[in-house]
């Protein structure tokens, strides 16, 4: 069990993500944008985020920017909606360990949840 944090601006899906993730048996946290989401990350240290690439104010590129600048080594896995507006080699220069395409399969991102904290233990 880990604590994780999701930031999405979409209500419903942050549920239903926040759900799923805890019925795998995790702690989650929620933002509804990134400043939200960076003083959870720094107030709370999760141990993994799963951020949403396009919200108001702070986007998900500039929160995975800056929570790298702070923390080079803290997992992020991005999702969007928009995966087509984005060259892979300027999301992965982000150094996350993942970029899913809404909608998301649940239980595939529940194993990729997974897999980066086993290689983080």
């Amino acid at each position: 069990m880990a604590h994780l944090l999701i930031a999405d601006d979409d209500a419903d899906l942050l549920d239903t993500l926040s759900e799923a993730l805890i019925f795998y048996g995790h702690t989650v946290t929620r933002a509804k944008n990134g400043f939200e989401a960076l003083d959870i990350f720094r107030t709370r240290q999760p141990a993994l985020a799963i951020i949403d690439v396009e919200m108001p104010g702070m986007t998900g590129l500039e929160l995975t920017r800056t929570l790298k600048q702070e923390n080079p080594d803290f997992p992020v896995i991005l999702i969007t909606g928009f995966s087509h507006l984005y060259r892979p080699e300027e999301i992965f220069q982000l150094d996350i360990e993942a970029f899913l395409r809404k909608p998301l399969n649940l239980k595939e991102l529940a194993e990729i949840v997974e897999q980066v904290l086993a290689r983080r233990r």
